[in-house]
């Protein structure tokens, strides 16, 4: 009998074929459920005799005609590096290497070769000496005990319902109740191991961090909805998810702003130029040469990132031999000589990663990574110190961008931000008035107009080797969208900056240098990255939104001429101001492409949350929440642990917990008393978990024997230290704002 679901009713599809015979008793109650369009693929339904089953109950078989999707193989080549043989892999790459017989490239096509065949030649000492490592078993190990008892109890079951008898039925579940044991047993053992490395005398960071790492911040595999929908298009596999993806990154993402301005058309003409110039380069031009010495520091740098389309990984990188870095440093030097990326460089995989609390159905809600060659990364990292060092010898970059530079962090603008609302806030005589506003800018570092970036890049005189060679980085970039082991169809980066290159930043900061030079000087600024932040004051309200106004003004219509585009509903205001329930006839408000920005009560500004009255408690709940599951973690490990080593508890304590209770330090300290109390309570509940100690055990006595002090006098010292730092990298605004706040402690 078979039954089809159709629009919620079940419909018999009838014949004589009957399921159940017992005692010359013969009824038709074999079911098969199956919805449409299932049941148009299910054919060849039979019985079968029963077998001398007891039950009575025919096998019922039938064919489905739907083929298995096929699972694709993986890209990316996973390495077992713990198994290389690291002699045998130089060996081999050193052979291969001597194999290149052909003179020193001088063309395009020559440096595409040259770069293939390196490429090659460390694919084929991988593939010889280090072993590709298998899936991942998630499930611990079965001991020899557990698999005898598992193959007992299935001998158990199969004789049961062979005879029926009581007898053998008792026996399947005594043996199943023996495998539940055995098998609990097993996961005590395994986890007993695991949690081994938290009690010896001496801390081994890997094994510490591994079992840290399983409980904290634990990586769970992304996974994409059964369908996607984008522009009327519907996706199921794999391949057809990833190729939606392609559609909506190409059209909405990396697409060419079309021309609206005439200074766009004037930038186009401009770069046409340059790139026609670069065709045509001076053979008199010096630079200097990149050196072996030079390759050898950078690649001691690089970190165990993930590989790109080449499966070239920086472990092979490291584990070089003479010959190598020889044969790539002559190639990167004949890159730059030419001005010319291998095109096997200038291809990405873009993996996904979902944005928090976005629906995973749309396209929109995922952040695109790529992963880009190792070899070409390499070369990036050498490129972005020369530059970083032109640009800052010529002190290209506005004063006040702290993001990605040398010598700078996030406190720079927060302490900045903060002294300026707190000195209008308790000015001597006439207080005045006081907002900051936060922009946001749509896909930031992927919206980036080449065509402008390049024109930047010319006008800034830069060394002509690094300007075509930035040239070439920038032109016909290709990636594909990585999904699982799908890729989908390539397709060509008409802007932005790849994100997972080395120099996507420090491009982007160059593109934005010039941002804040139409600025009202009434107006500061801050900037890190793509966080911008203008904050101005006032003696009335009203002057006070005009001034803003006008500085959103100028910085909007700079965006409009770089085709920047920025994101009202993401843009937040804050009204700084003493009387927190005062009401204003004329409240403070702005516009940004024509949508009216309110003042908000509090809100996140480079992970500290600001309140419009400069009290941090917003920003205590926000630890308070934040600190509770660390808290919990770590009481588990003291816990789980039999007699944990307490020097390797207090250091984690210190890596997961203190640097995020004490974040924003310089702004903190100017938090009143009860802000500081309630910041000891949590550390004290924390180092009482750390510690493995009840909750009544004083205060003193958990300081004592953790040796740790005091949250506030930790942070206090702190302070100093980044007084200190701040006056020998001779940052005068960062530490004339430092011992402000040191002076009022």
């Amino acid at each position: 009998m078979i039954y089809v679901i159709t629009e919620g009713f079940l419909n018999c599809v009838d014949d004589a074929i009957t399921t159940f015979e017992k005692n010359e008793y013969e009824e038709k109650i074999g079911w098969i459920l199956a919805s449409q369009p299932l049941f148009s693929f299910v054919s060849n339904v039979e019985t079968h005799p029963t077998l001398g089953l007891l039950s009575g109950h025919k096998p019922l078989t039938f064919d489905i005609s739907i083929g298995a999707e096929v699972n694709a193989a993986s890209p990316r080549i996973s390495l077992n590096f713990k198994r290389a043989n690291w002699k045998k892999y130089r060996n081999t790459l050193d052979e291969k290497l001597k194999t290149w017989n052909k003179p020193g490239p001088t063309l395009p096509g020559d440096i595409d070769d040259y770069a293939e065949f390196v490429t090659n030649c460390i694919t084929t000492a991988s593939n010889v000496a280090i072993p590709t490592a298998s899936m991942p078993n998630t499930n611990f190990k079965v001991s020899e005990a557990s698999q005898r008892l598992i193959k007992n109890k299935h001998q158990a079951y199969r004789r049961w319902k062979k005879t029926g008898e009581a007898a053998d039925k008792q026996q399947f579940y005594n043996s199943k109740v023996l495998l539940a044991n055995s098998l609990r047993n097993d996961r005590r053992h395994k986890f007993k191991q695991l949690m081994e490395s938290l009690c010896r005398k001496k801390m081994y960071s890997d094994e510490v961090w591994l079992t840290v790492r399983k409980f904290h911040n634990k990586r769970i595999k992304q996974t994409y909805p059964s369908t996607m929908h984008y522009n009327n298009t519907t996706a199921a596999t794999g391949k057809e998810k990833a190729d939606i993806f392609a559609d909506y990154f190409e059209k909405e993402v990396y697409f060419k702003v079309p021309d609206t301005l005439p200074f766009h058309k004037q930038v186009a003409r401009q770069t046409k130029k340059v790139k026609k110039g670069m065709l045509h380069p001076s053979t008199t031009t010096k630079w200097k040469k990149v050196s072996t010495k030079e390759v050898k520091w950078h690649i001691k740098q690089l970190s165990n990132s993930a590989t790109g389309p080449d499966n070239v990984h920086n472990r092979c990188l490291k584990n070089h031999t003479e010959l190598f870095v020889q044969h790539l440093t002559t190639l990167y030097n004949t890159i730059l000589e030419v001005g010319y990326i291998p095109d096997i460089w200038m291809k990405a995989h873009i993996i996904l990663l979902l944005k928090p609390n976005k629906d995973k159905r749309l396209p929109s809600s995922y952040r695109p990574i790529s992963l880009l060659s190792c070899l070409g990364k390499l070369l990036e990292k050498i490129i972005k110190q020369r530059l970083m060092l032109e640009i800052e010898r010529r002190n290209i970059l506005p004063v006040h961008q702290a993001g990605f530079r040398a010598k700078k962090s996030t406190l720079y603008n927060i302490v900045r931000l903060e002294r300026f609302a707190r000195s209008k806030l308790h000015r001597p005589g006439i207080r005045q008035h006081s907002a900051v506003i936060f922009f946001d800018i749509k896909a930031a570092f992927d919206s980036v107009w080449h065509d402008g970036l390049i024109y930047k890049l010319h006008d800034l005189r830069l060394p002509q080797y690094l300007t075509n060679y930035l040239i070439s980085f920038l032109h016909k970039r290709t990636a594909a969208i990585e999904i699982d082991n799908d890729i989908s169809r390539p397709f060509q980066l008409q802007s932005g900056t790849p994100q997972g290159s080395p120099l996507s930043p420090l491009l982007y900061i160059i593109y934005t240098a010039d941002s804040m030079n139409d600025i009202p000087p009434h107006t500061e600024h801050g900037l890190f990255a793509d966080d911008t932040a203008l904050w101005t004051s006032s003696n009335t309200l009203t002057s006070l939104s005009q001034r803003l106004q006008q500085s959103i003004d100028a910085f909007e219509s700079w965006c409009k001429s770089w085709k920047l585009k920025l994101q009202p509903t993401k843009t937040e205001m804050i009204h700084f101001r003493l009387h927190p329930r005062k009401k204003y006839k004329h409240p403070v408000e702005a516009k940004v492409e024509n949508t009216t920005i309110k003042p908000l009560d509090a809100t996140r500004y480079l992970g500290v949350i600001i309140d419009k009255q400069l009290k941090w408690r917003n920003h205590l709940q926000h630890l308070e929440s934040k600190m509770a599951g660390r808290i919990s973690l770590l009481r588990y490990l003291a816990k789980s642990a039999q007699e944990p080593n307490q020097k390797t508890m207090i250091n984690i304590f210190k890596a997961i917990v203190r640097p995020v209770m004490t974040y924003g330090y310089p702004v903190l300290l100017t938090a009143n008393d009860k802000i500081w109390d309630r910041l000891q309570i949590i550390q004290n509940k924390a180092l009482r978990a750390t510690l493995g100690l009840p909750i009544y055990t004083s205060v003193e006595y958990i300081h004592r024997i953790s040796k740790i002090p005091k949250i506030k006098e930790y942070a206090t010292s702190l302070l100093h230290k980044s007084i200190n730092t701040a006056s020998s990298n001779k940052d005068q605004t960062l530490l004339q704002h430092l011992q402000d706040i040191a002076n009022q402690l």
